[in-house]
């Protein structure tokens, strides 16, 4: 590791000269009090200001430190699209930099209610015009499962079942990297289902990491002993026997998740999908 000085102390010594920039303030796991954070962790920074032509290219960044790369990306918030630059520096240390009108600050003030980003944590790291010490205090929660309607369960329930039967089918052609890519859907579906399944259990006062961070720490041991089995390797006898697992784990999770929440299990549908598993495994592709 040649260079392991903090990025984002060069960025606010830039910032602090940059008329432009108003505020910045630290979120994320690193400001998140009850949000377990590492060497690894990335730096989730929230920049506030009037005009942000300077993110068009990439050379503002060498004002501060090399970097290795820069991915341009977006979210929107109250209804705004949120230009984002997420950076592996030198140092091998990423920031992810989101740039906000100072319009939005306003709002959030005006409102005094947190989006979720912000409600996880903050720490203010740079206030030119005293509106950040404004925000209300975080209350070092965010992003709360939401209970599923009963159509959305339906819905996941359905799109499982239908990514299931294309990857039998491709692996039944031994087109084993389409069938790969398709059960990587089997395996967000069935992060929801178990993310729900959790949510019914703790009276929806669950909040999961994004893209299943962390997720041993939520899952009982059994379920998590058994999703060692849902990830085969490339070839079609592991695939096969993954899809098996995968669609097992899956079944009684929502058959139970859908007892909690007083729903309906397409157990007609499973059936049916689950036959035509059966019935390949000893087919051939025509």
């Amino acid at each position: 590791m040649e260079n392991r000085t903090n990025p984002l102390e060069h960025f606010l010594s830039w910032a602090k000269k940059n008329a432009r920039i108003r505020g910045v303030i630290l979120t994320g796991s690193r400001a998140a009090s009850r949000i377990t954070a590492d060497n690894l962790s990335d730096y989730d920074v929230a920049v506030f200001g009037t005009d942000f032509d300077f993110i068009k290219n990439d050379f503002w960044l060498n004002e501060f430190q090399e970097f290795w790369v820069c991915v341009h990306a977006q979210f929107h918030l109250l209804g705004v699209e949120i230009p984002t630059r997420l950076v592996i520096f030198n140092g091998e240390l990423k920031v992810d930099f989101s740039f906000l009108p100072r319009e939005i600050l306003t709002q959030i003030v005006s409102r005094q209610e947190l989006p979720d980003g912000f409600n996880i944590g903050y720490t203010i790291l740079l206030d030119k015009d005293k509106l950040l010490i404004q925000l209300p205090a975080p209350a070092f929660k965010g992003f709360i499962l939401r209970k599923p309607s009963e159509a959305e369960f339906e819905r996941n329930v359905g799109e499982f079942w239908f990514e299931v039967f294309h990857v039998a089918k491709y692996l039944l052609r031994n087109d084993l990297w389409t069938a790969r890519f398709r059960d990587f859907s089997t395996k967000e579906l069935l992060l929801q289902m178990l993310q729900w399944n959790q949510g019914s259990k703790t009276e929806w006062g669950f909040s999961p990491k994004p893209e299943g961070k962390e997720m041993k720490g939520w899952v009982d041991t059994k379920t998590w002993e058994r999703l060692h089995s849902c990830f085969g390797s490339f070839d079609a006898g592991n695939s096969r026997a993954a899809l098996e697992a995968t669609l097992q784990l899956y079944r009684e999770v929502a058959i139970e998740t859908s007892v909690l929440l007083h729903y309906t299990y397409n157990q007609d549908l499973d059936t049916r999908i689950s036959k035509f598993i059966e019935k390949a495994k000893t087919s051939s592709p025509h």
